[in-house]
Order: C-alpha cells, then sequence, then structure tokens
C-alpha cells in the first residue's frame, strides 16, 4: 500500500536520523581487516603462557593476553598431535579424517608418502636438496583452507604467503594456490616447482644478503642472566637431554662454523630470529595489508619445537626460547602497527602440538614411574613371533619369525598382505590378533590398540582416546592398527616428542588479537581449527566447506 505523505515524511525523516546518528544505537566497532596474520610456535604446549606468564614483557604474549581473547582450554580433538596434522587443521577447520594429513608420513598403496611434498617437483633455488625425499606441494591436502577461499573471492587482488623453517608448515595451510610458501634449505629459504621456477626477487635478495649466516661461531647463551632458570624449569642437566648440532647439553650452546652450521641455526632461537626477519621482508616488499582486497600471512616458527625435541620441555633451554619468543612477538606486533596499523590487521596465535616431558624426568618426579621409551622394533618383534606362531603356515616351516609387521610409523602399524593371504584368515581378523598380543605384553607399555574395524565404528563420548584417534583416521592412509602408549612413554628416537592422544600433545595456546575483539582470559573450550572461522569471518568471506568448528561464542 503507498504511504501518505506524512508517514513517507517521517520515514525520511527517521532515515536522516540514523544517518546522522541522532536515533541509531551506537554502531558496533569497525573490524574490517587489511591483513591476517596467523603465527603460529611449532610445539609451544599450552601450559607455557600461563606457566611462565610473570617473566614475559608487557608487549609481547602479555599484549595478547590483555587485549586479546585468551582461550587457555584449547585443545586438538584428534589424536596423531604431529606438525604436519596441525598445520593442516588450522585454517581447514578439520580433521585428519577429513582432509587426510594424518601424520607427517605414512604408507600408501605400499610406498611412503609425505604429507607436503611429491618427487615430481625440486627445490627452487637450485636442485633438490640431497636429503629431501620430496619436494613442497599441498596436492596431498584434500580440504580448502582459508586461503583458498580468500583466493576464490578476491583473486590476484588477495595476496597470501606462508613462510616457515619447515616445508610443510609453509605449505599446509595456504591451500592451493598461495602467491608464495618458503622454507628453510641449505641455507637459503624456497620454494618449489610446484608454485614457481623462481623466488620472489625479495626472497632471492635476502638469500644473497648472507643472513642466515651472521651467527656462526657464535653462542646461544641464556636470554635472561637475571632470572633463575632452574626455579622456573629444571635443572640444566638432565638424563635423556640430547646434544643437537653438535651444541652440547648445557648452556652455553656452541653454533658451529663448520657443515652443521645451519642445523645449529635451526636448532636455537636463531632460526626465529631469521625467519621473523624474512617476515618483515615480505610484509615490505609485497606491501601487505595496504590495498582495497585484504591479504593472508602465514609465519610458523621451527625453532621451537627442534629446541623442545633435543632438550625436553622442563629444560633451560625450552624455557629460553619461549621468553625470545615473548620478544620476538614483541617485535612482530610493533612492526605490524607500523606498517599495517592498529585495528587494521587480526593475529592469531597457535601451536600445532604440544609435547610430553622426557620419560626420565617423569619417572623420576613420581608423575609416571614406569614411563620409558618403546622401539618400534620390539613392538615389531612381538607382532612377529606371535603371529608366526599363532598362523604360521606350509611355507613358513623354517621356524624363523615371519615379518608380518611391514612398517611402523608411531602410530600406525601396517601389516603383510601376502603372509594374511597365505594365513587364510582375513586382515581383520589378523590385526585384532597384532593389536591384542601388544596390550597382554606389560613390557611393551602400550595402553590401548584401535584396529581399522574398530575405527570404523563409533565410541561413546566418554571415552576421549578413542574418539581422537578416530579422528586421527583415514583408511586409506592409516594403518592396519594404531598403538597408543600409556602416557608419559614415548616412541624411542628423539629426547622428547610428540604424537599422543593426551592433553599435554593436545593442548596449545590460542591467542586472537585484532578489531572489535574484546581483551582477557576466555576459559570456553575451543581448538586450533576455530581459527579457520575466525579468519573467515574477520577476513568476510565463506568458511571453508569442511570446517567443522564454530568462532567460539565469547569472541562473538
Amino acid at each position: 500500500m503507498r504511504p501518505t505523505p506524512a508517514l513517507g515524511s517521517l520515514a525520511v525523516l527517521f532515515a536522516v536520523a540514523v544517518g546522522v546518528g541522532l536515533l541509531a544505537t551506537p554502531r558496533p566497532p569497525e573490524r574490517r581487516v587489511k591483513l591476517a596474520v596467523l603465527v603460529v610456535f611449532d610445539q609451544m604446549r599450552g601450559d607455557y603462557l600461563e606457566r611462565w606468564r610473570p617473566l614475559f614483557g608487557p608487549d609481547g604474549f602479555a599484549r595478547l593476553q590483555r587485549d586479546g581473547a585468551w582461550f587457555t582450554h584449547c585443545h586438538y580433538p584428534y589424536g596423531v598431535t604431529t606438525t604436519g596434522p596441525g598445520h593442516a587443521s588450522m585454517l581447514t577447520g578439520a580433521c585428519a579424517d577429513v582432509h587426510g594429513i594424518v601424520n607427517n608420513s605414512w604408507v600408501e598403496a605400499r610406498v611412503e608418502a609425505y604429507c607436503a611434498g611429491d618427487s615430481r617437483y625440486h627445490f627452487v633455488p637450485g636442485t633438490k636438496p640431497a636429503k629431501a625425499k620430496n619436494a613442497g606441494t599441498p596436492e596431498r591436502l584434500r580440504s580448502e583452507t582459508v586461503a583458498d577461499v580468500l583466493k576464490e573471492v578476491h583473486g590476484a587482488k588477495a595476496k597470501v604467503f606462508g613462510l616457515s623453517l619447515k616445508d610443510r608448515s609453509a605449505i599446509l595451510p595456504t591451500g592451493r594456490r598461495p602467491d608464495g610458501a618458503y622454507w628453510f634449505e641449505g641455507g637459503t629459504f624456497g620454494t618449489s616447482t610446484y608454485y614457481a621456477d623462481r623466488v620472489h626477487p625479495w626472497v632471492e635478495r635476502f638469500n644473497g644478503s648472507k643472513f642466515a649466516d651472521q651467527w656462526k661461531g657464535k653462542d646461544w647463551t641464556r636470554f635472561r642472566p637475571d632470572i633463575d632458570y632452574t626455579l622456573w624449569s629444571g635443572p640444566d642437566d638432565v638424563r635423556g637431554e640430547g646434544v643437537g648440532a653438535a651444541q652440547g647439553v648445557t648452556f652455553p650452546h656452541p653454533t658451529t662454523r663448520d657443515a652443521k652450521y645451519y642445523e645449529a641455526v635451526v636448532c636455537s632461537p636463531f632460526g626465529n630470529d631469521l625467519l621473523l626477519q624474512l617476515a618483515k621482508t615480505c610484509v615490505s616488499a609485497e606491501r601487505l595489508g595496504t590495498r582495497d582486497a585484504p591479504d593472508l600471512l602465514v609465519v610458523s616458527f621451527s625453532s621451537n619445537d627442534l629446541i623442545g625435541h633435543t632438550w625436553g620441555p622442563d629444560s633451560h633451554e625450552v624455557l629460553d626460547v619461549t621468553l625470545r619468543s615473548d620478544a620476538l612477538m614483541a617485535e612482530l606486533l610493533a612492526f605490524l602497527d607500523a606498517k599495517v596499523g592498529k585495528g587494521r590487521y587480526l593475529l592469531g596465535l597457535t601451536a600445532d602440538h604440544g609435547v610430553c616431558p622426557l620419560p626420565e624426568v617423569s619417572a623420576a618426579s613420581g608423575v609416571a614411574p614406569d614411563a620409558k621409551r618403546v622401539k618400534g622394533t620390539d613392538l615389531k618383534a612381538r607382532i612377529d613371533k606371535h603371529l608366526t606362531e599363532k598362523f604360521r603356515s606350509p611355507k613358513q616351516a623354517d621356524g624363523k619369525d615371519s615379518n608380518w609387521a611391514e612398517s611402523i610409523i608411531f602410530p600406525w602399524v601396517r601389516l603383510n598382505q601376502a603372509l594374511i593371504d597365505l594365513s587364510g584368515r582375513t586382515r581383520a581378523e589378523i590385526a585384532t590378533e597384532a593389536a591384542r598380543c601388544l596390550t597382554e605384553e606389560p613390557k611393551l607399555n602400550v595402553m590401548r590398540t584401535f584396529t581399522q574395524a574398530e575405527l570404523a565404528g563409533t565410541f561413546p563420548d566418554s571415552d576421549v582416546i578413542a574418539n581422537r584417534m578416530k579422528r586421527s583416521f583415514d583408511p586409506s592412509r592409516c594403518g592396519d592398527l594404531a598403538v597408543v602408549l600409556e602416557p608419559y612413554s614415548i616412541p624411542a628416537g628423539l629426547a622428547a616428542t610428540h604424537g599422543a592422544p593426551f592433553d599435554y600433545d593436545t593442548h596449545v595456546p590460542l591467542l586472537v588479537y585484532g578489531p572489535g575483539i574484546r581483551g582477557g582470559e576466555r576459559s570456553e573450550p575451543t581448538t586450533p581449527q576455530a581459527l579457520a572461522s575466525i579468519f573467515a569471518k574477520w577476513l568476510e568471506v565463506r568458511r571453508p566447506k569442511d570446517a567443522a568448528f564454530p568462532v567460539p561464542a565469547t569472541l562473538e
């Protein structure tokens, strides 16, 4: 119905009044961002930011805790907590059972596959490094990321870069079509022929500056000699610690001038300093956050992880790199304030996994008196012996144990199909028997096993461990059974490690800072995968298709 002139006039007046704010309620703060930055500290366990909070300066972690949203109950909801799955999960918003990155590597079609590489590509610049089995590609990732959606919406107007010391950490969060993914190999930052035939000019200039060579012969010493590291972390010399790249067990740690130099750099806080400088160079050279379309930058600091693996989480070294990471964050935030502008960028900070204490520390403290390092060869020997005795065929009459466990990449065990065929039993039957024999041997410290048939089923919500393992399961990429060791026991090989479905491996920090975000601590349970929804909302694009975790209610 046509309005009367009087009503029409009132409508116009009302519209004008609202337009000038006379009758309008206050508008919510503008939260459109020009740059979204995902910062990852590899292996930064969730309790570190509370444990060492009194030692932080005011402008790094403390600024994010105070002025951003600090989620203290953030856990990965899956069980195989390694670097590949973590970095694949953050910006897809999915778990490994959906996005397909079930581990750093796995056996697929009887061939070992690396989560972020393929032999079809080689490293740029130069030829593929001898130590690298594959050169980088995101092709094994089955889910789209926020980066993919951003490119879908804005195309070349939006820039996406992933930077890390590790290839998988730069590759997996940035999806299929980033403008660049760069990682550190043999003293230079480079990419692979999946992305380009040559590096960006600013990367070439950065490599040419020899910035990475400045620490030759320089010792890594304590960042804060004014505090008692033993009081805050534990002794500087405990049984089970490693030596890194000829760096020794205790401070000071030398940085050699020989062939191990670059290994020593990345296994020290100098590796983080190196990556920070590259990130600043990227923002400046690419003018990130200065155009109409928003940009995305992923910076994953790997040195925390390498240090943690070498000296363990209760060490002077991990305390030191965490304190230095705090100072690094203060420098990065100040740089973004200056280059992009306060209120014009969103920053999310998290980790890809936590870490288990050294078994020797857990045993000595009484937390887990029976904690130990479990050799994969011992698991294999147990399986081979038991299955040979139970299912020996006429072709195995020589009395020797057969190779039933074809491969073990923790936590997955893959069985030998040829022997299964000879046994006349189904694969599921053999897997069930292999699982049973492991849990019945106390010396192996196996708490639980899960066969493919079990993981394909359902578990009650109360069975947290089982459900976490189920979310790490993809039948085409996982073995015939998964092995979960007793809490605080770890696979042998590294001084400290991660990859289990326990809280010390699933608990990570989550801090979100940006326009429209109220500061302070949040007790709301959440996951790092919520970052996919958070980044999508603040970048004003749709969520990735497989994103399964919403924006936390206390962030709305």
